[in-house]
Parts: structure tokens; sequence; C-alpha cells
């Protein structure tokens, strides 16, 4: 049937008289076989031309004939000799580095692929050949198609296609007719074997088997049954056997193979055979257990190897400062036990965790009949490790741009104690351009000052539960660790000096591939502030003094202060990075106490030691300067969830949901404690941190920027769809979001304005939930993912009540308060 068409496609290439330009796939008629599955039987050579947005229109096919019609053949042939002679000419001298020829060499293959395709390298990588086909290309995917659904249980199916096109732009439109029939089920599994002792194996695991009652007869099922055998007989012994000797069939309690094909019912007969002219499969033990730990990069080959047997594995070494004791652990596999697969994966996977060998392989070797040797190797990575990445970074601020320079130095030490620990040292040196984030005068206005940092961390990573590592020996194989921490900072921002001090310890377990638990029971910082070296820093501080005297506690952030607290985090993530539009669950509960030490103490505002030790001197910190604590209780509960609609769609939604009582006698929490709402990862029609509190107006400088807002109370959600579109050196992707939200304070204000606005009442807080939607723009690059999104506010709880709903306030003009708010960020929001 010849039909019409609107669309047109430029630049497009020549057609023969038996091909046509194929345009679309479409599949009609199949009930439970889904379009995607049936996609993927299609050849790759037969799949249409990528169309952003399902719009009738090829940009990728221009692109591609664009470059063809353009390519100059006779050019790329003289630069491509010219390449050679370089490459001759450079290979005689003998004195050019192997970078330098292996550079001529890409380039050179480069030229000979633009020969080769009749266009340039760029062209053929950002577009696509356009795909042709032809009438007995679709009737041999239509067969294929017929032959799958025989495979997956519908053995009766029909598919027939209908081929629809257009002789002026000879476009073809491939329709398929599916016809699934009735699908032929199975009533029971049938497991034959003359092997009692397999028998006895398949009896006792019968209920992990993949396919149940009612099932199709599907190859898949089938095949995924074979497979869950075969991993079962080589974990309890079986070390030669394979799915080769399992075969399958259908049959009935009848025999009849017309009553099967009348009643499409019938028992799937699975078979495990013996091997040829043996009576039984031979299981297998482990005799021996080798740990071989070498240093690739070790210099000294005149050491002879340290062979040491400890709980029954052979440990050799060259380094005898290997800690077999802690090794030995995780070496599931012992002299004596069954062999089993398993405990070899694991093995390897658990001495990977150490990160402190480069991987970990496995040998096997039969010694008798019935015994194995298993060998591990596992090389060892560099004890020290060195890295240095200076980087220049700017910053622009009403008008000013200010280039900085930033070096961090790090060092990994591994093994130094004998326990298998990573020491890792880093230091930090910058000098970067810094706004004032207050105006405090006129002549600083939009300023930007250069701000000297200098920052140390330590960390030493042990891979057990410190102290208790011997008490909790059940945890070794999940992934135990402890983490000591030490650091130091020191800035000069343009108001003064600011000294951090910060010591904390982690220990986290794995309790499986996707669940983590962290536990800190110290993490303290001593915060010294500097205002008055300078005048800048004098009118900063006077500024903080008139914020605070209107409410807002944003001079507790610059203050000297004790900040102390234990905390766990638990953390469930089964999302998979290389199929992001896929399903998947993540799950966050945080919980954390803060100077919880001060309870125990009879002065709970100070500790005597913390003051004696270091003394603020008023004449530097400020007059009213004191030293501040606190005292509070956190928890924050994170939920989100992806769900795949197809292979190229997918929608997302969060509830984010944050309780912090401060119930020390300043009712406040440590500025980075808050909670803050608004951003790129959170309600996105508002710039980051200026979203709250409650009903109340945001605090303004004099330069007319919002302060950052912290609330105690958060009410965070978002729903997001998302849709892959356009194939560009990765996937582009478009979404539609909607974000809901606002924090509140736990304790009542004395700033009239925010009297009873601020804090969090039952009776009124669900009209204060914050309301923002918009769209944004995705570009995957499977390593990492560049995101741009465009909030717009539509329900701004600030406002007066009955002016709340802002949408038809929305202009595109710039700098509107109700404009586009633009956002920027790494990776999804969540």
């Amino acid at each position: 049937m010849l039909l019409g068409t609107l669309f047109s496609c430029k630049n497009n290439a020549p057609v023969d008289n038996n091909r046509y330009i194929l345009w679309r796939n479409d599949f009609k008629g199949n009930q439970n076989v889904i379009d995607e599955e049936l996609e993927q039987i299609i050849p790759f050579s037969q799949k249409e031309n990528s169309k952003p947005l399902e719009l009738p229109i090829t940009p990728r096919v221009w692109w591609y004939n664009f470059g063809q019609n353009t390519f100059n053949p006779i050019k790329n042939e003289r630069k491509l000799s010219d390449l050679v002679a370089e490459l001759e000419q450079i290979k005689k001298s003998n004195n050019a580095s192997a970078r330098k020829i292996q550079k001529i060499e890409k380039k050179i293959e480069r030229f000979q692929g633009n020969l080769q395709e009749q266009s340039g390298w760029l062209w053929r990588n950002i577009g696509e050949k356009q795909v042709l086909i032809s009438a007995a290309n679709v009737a041999e995917t239509a067969s294929k198609m017929k032959k799958f659904l025989y495979d997956v249980g519908y053995r009766d199916a029909e598919v027939i296609y209908r081929l629809d096109s257009s002789n002026a732009k000879r476009k073809l439109k491939v329709t398929y007719f599916i016809d699934e029939k009735v699908g032929y089920k199975i009533d029971t599994v049938q497991y034959v074997t003359n092997d009692v002792v397999i028998d006895s194996l398949i009896k006792a695991n019968v209920s992990k088997q993949t396919i149940t009652s009612g099932s199709l007869f599907d190859l898949r099922l089938v095949a995924a049954e074979k497979l869950r055998l075969e991993a079962l007989l080589k974990n309890n012994g079986y070390y030669n056997f394979n799915n080769k000797f399992i075969s399958h069939g259908a049959t009935n309690y009848e025999n009849d193979e017309a009553l099967f094909l009348k009643t499409k019912r019938g028992n799937l007969k699975i078979e495990v055979q013996n091997p040829e002219n043996k009576p039984r499969h031979e299981r297998f033990t482990v005799e021996e257990v080798i740990f071989k730990a070498f240093d690739p990069n070790s210099s000294d080959t005149y050491r002879s190897p340290d062979t040491v047997f400890y709980n029954g594995v052979k440990f050799i070494r060259l380094d005898r400062n290997v800690p077999i004791n802690i090794i030995s652990p995780r070496i599931i596999s012992k002299p004596g036990s069954v062999y089993r697969i398993s405990d070899i994966m694991e093995t390897q996977r658990q001495i990977s965790l150490y990160n402190q060998f480069a991987f970990t392989s496995s040998q096997i070797k039969p010694l008798s009949p019935g015994q194995l040797s298993l060998e591990y190797f596992a090389p060892l990575l560099e004890k020290y490790t060195f890295g240095i990445s200076p980087g220049i970074n700017n910053i622009y601020n009403d008008g000013s741009t200010f280039f900085g320079l930033g070096v961090p130095v790090s060092l990994t030490a591994r093994n130094l104690l004998k326990k298998l620990e990573i020491f890792e040292g880093s230091l930090r040196a910058s000098y970067e351009g810094q706004p004032a984030p207050i105006n405090t005068s006129s002549e600083t206005s939009g300023a930007i000052r250069g701000s000297l940092e200098l920052g140390l961390n330590l960390n030493l990573t042990l891979p057990t539960l410190w102290p208790l590592q011997n008490s909790l020996q059940a945890l070794n194989l999940k992934n135990p660790r402890t983490i000591f921490g030490i650091g130091y900072n020191y800035s000069e921002p343009f108001w003064g000096k600011r000294l951090n001090f910060k010591l904390n310890t982690n220990h986290s377990i794995q309790f499986s591939k996707n669940a983590f638990l962290y536990l800190s029971v110290l993490d303290a910082h001593l915060i010294n502030t500097i205002y008055f070296n300078n005048e800048s820093g004098r009118r900063f501080y006077n500024s903080l003094i008139d914020l605070q005297q209107q409410g807002n506690n944003l001079k507790i952030t610059f203050d000297p202060q004790f900040v102390s607290s234990l905390n766990s985090n638990f953390v469930y993530n089964n999302q998979n990075p290389s199929k992001p539009l896929s399903s998947s669950k993540f799950f966050r509960l945080f919980l954390e106490s803060g100077g919880t030490v001060l309870n125990f103490l009879d002065n709970k505002e100070r500790i005597n030691i913390i003051e004696k030790a270091f003394p603020l001197r008023q004449s530097e910190n400020g007059i009213d300067s004191v030293r501040a604590y606190f005292r509070f209780v956190k928890l924050n509960a994170d939920y989100r969830r992806s769900v795949g609609i197809n292979a190229k769609s997918s929608y997302a939604y969060r509830f984010n949901v944050g309780l912090a009582n401060p119930y020390g006698s300043n009712r406040s929490m440590p500025f980075d404690k808050n909670f803050f709402i608004g951003g790129s990862n959170s309600v996105r029609a508002w710039a980051p941190r200026t979203l709250g509190t409650g009903s109340s107006k945001p605090d303004i400088t004099g330069a007319g920027n919002t302060i950052p807002q912290p609330g105690d109370i958060l009410l965070e959600s978002s729903i997001e769809y998302r849709l892959k579109v356009l194939h560009f050196a990765g996937d582009i992707q478009l979404a539609g979001f909607v974000d809901a939200g606002n924090v509140w304070k736990w304790h009542q204000t004395n700033t009239p304005s925010k009297l009873d606005k601020a804090n969090f009442d039952f009776r009124r807080f669900y009209k204060e939930i914050a309301i923002g939607t918009g769209f944004g723009l995705r570009w995957d690059l499977s390593y990492f993912l560049f995101r741009f999104d465009w909030g717009i506010k539509v329900f701004d709880p600030s406002q007066d009540k009955g002016s709340r709903f802002v949408l038809d306030d929305f202009s595109l003009r710039r700098k509107q308060q109700y404009g586009l708010n633009w956002n920027f960020g790494i990776g999804y929001p969540f």
C-alpha cells in the first residue's frame, strides 16, 4: 500500500530500486510480549534512525550525509601522506618519544578511516548512516520473530507484516502484526537423574527453582533453571559439571503429543545425565589452599619467598609485612572442605575490599581423583602513591572576575603498620576569590577579595571494627572498616581569619551488596574566628550584630564554637549507574545526637578543658564573643524511587523528611547541621538555601541578596519524568518535574515579623508548602551526567494569604522574582 507522507529528510543518500529508507518499525496485536522484546530481535542494520522527541526529522542522518557531501578525499590523502612521511622521519631520528609516535599513529588511523568511509571523523561520530531496508530483510525479521514467540511459549503464533511506502521519498514504514494465540503452559517440572546424591540435592533445593506451575514453556526460563542447577552442583563439590549434561523436553503423563498440542499444557522434563561411560559425576574436595602475595614492583630478586601455614592455608609472600592473620578470615575456602565455586568468588571479592592488591585471581589444579589444589594470586599495589593536581578557578560577581589557584597534594601509604591499613594525607593550598556574603558597606558592595586557604587532613583506615575486632569476628565478611581522621583548616577571608580543627572516627559495615551502616562515635569541630585584624572585619562583625537583632542567626556561623556529635547512617541503594532509566530504590536514615557529652557535665554550657586549652581573646574574636556549644538531636529519612517505563523513559519521585530539636539553652543548631531547601538537588524554583522559613519573609542583605534560611524541620518531595530523546556523544535527556517543600523552626522566634510564621504548626504547615515546577536537559556521558534545570515558582508561601499562587506572575525577563531559576548539577537530582 502506498501512502503519502509529510516527512522530509535533508541530505538523503541515494536509494537503489530494491531498498527503501526505513522510517519506522511498529508492532500491533501483541498482548503479552512487550514491544521492547520484539525490538531486540530486529537486527541493528534494520533499526530506525533516531528521531528527537519522535519528531519527523533525523538530524543525525543529515550530519552524516553532510560529512560525506563535503568530504575532500584529495586533501585527506595529502594530509595522510604528510603524516606517514613525518612518522618515518621521526622513527629514523631515534630520539622521539613513544608518546609522540603513538599520537601520530592515531592521526594516521583517523585519516585512513576518513578515506574508507569517505567522511570526516567528526561527522561520522555525531551522525549516523541512513538505514536502508528491503522487503526480503523484513520477511527474514518476521520469521525470526515467529521463532522467538515459539521459544517463549507461543508455539502457534503467527507474524505477518505490512510495508507502507512513499514513491516520492521512498520511505518505508514497517508494521509487524503479532498474533500470539494461546501460550503453552507448564503443569509441573520433573527432574530426572540416576545419581542419588544429585537427586537429593535437587529435591532439597526445589523451592529455589525458577519455574513454577502455570509458567509458559519459555526457553529463557529453562536456560535460567539450567544455570541454577549448574551453580547448585558446582557449589556442592561437582567441579567438572556444566549444563551440557542437562537436557530438557516437554511431555505429559499420558505421553501423548497430540493431547499436548490440543490442551496446550504439559510437564517440563529436566534430565541430569551422567558422564559418558561413568556411573555418576565425580565430587571434589579442596585438598590444599595456597595464597600468594607478591609485590610486582619489587626489584629484590634475591629474596626467597616466605612460606607459612596458618589455619591450614599455605601463605607464600616475599614481603613478610603482609599480615596473614588479617587475610586468613577472608579466605573462605579451607583444606578439607567441599569444592564450592561461590567460596572462590567470594574470597576474591573479600580480598579486593582491602584495597591493598591490584587484583585477585584463582587457579584450580586436580591433584588426584576427587581432590583439588586451589591457589589464589594477589599482587600488591604500590606501597606509596603520590598525587598533585593544581587547577585554576574563577568567580564572577557584579561585573568583577577573580582568578584563583588551588594546589591539592595527596599521599597514600599502605600497610606501614602491618595491619593492611591505609594512611591518607592531603594538603591543599589555594588562593581564591570570595564575594562578601553581606553588603557591609557601599565600598565593598559586589567586591571580590582574595582569600588564602590552607588545609591538612590525615586519615587512617583499618579493615576491622577497632577495637572490637576480636569480639565481632562474625562481621569479618561484612567489609568492616574503621577510619580515624584529623584535620586542620586555616583561611583568611577578607573579613578576618578562621581556624577549624576537626577530629572524627567512623565505623562501617556492609550488610549486603546494597545495604551499608555507618557509625561515628566522635565527630568534633573546634572553630575559632578572628574578626578584628582589619577594618573590613569590624564592618562585617557589626553587620552580623545587626542581623542577629533582626532574628537571623547567621552570626553563629562565624562565631567561635565547639561542635561535637555521635551519629549513625543506614543506606540502602540498588541504583545501577549503567542503567539510569531502570527501576531502583534508595533509602537513607540518619540519626545524630549533638553535644551529648554536655548532658553528663554539671555545666552544660561549656567544657572547661576546651576553654582553658583554647581561650578566646575578645580583642580578636569580638567584644561579646563566647564560644558556642550546642545540644541537639537530629533525624533525617530520605526515600527515592525510580520506575522504568521503557528503555527510553522513566519517572522518579522522592520524599525527604527531617527533624532537629535544638534543646540547648541557645536553642540553635550549628549552621551546617541545619536543614536547608532550594537549589539544584531540592526545590529547584528557588535558589540554593533561600526557601523558608515557613511563611515568613526571607532575610535580605542591603544589596538585595537572600541570606541562607536555616530550619529545624524539613518536608520535601519531588516527582520527575525523564525521557531519552537523542544520542550525541552521549544520551540527551529531557525532564519535567514538580518540587514541593519548606523548612520551619522548632521554637518560636522573637522577631515580630516572623512570629507565628517561621515556627512549625500543625494547624497551618500544609498551607506553607512551596511548590515549583520546571523542565530540564541532561547530557549523560556514562561516566558522569551534566544536568541543566530551569525552575518556575508556582506557590510561594512567603506571600500574603490569597496571593501565594504566583504562576501567573511568571516572566521571562531577566532578574525577575518569578522568572526562570537556572540550576546546574552533576548527576541526577535524586
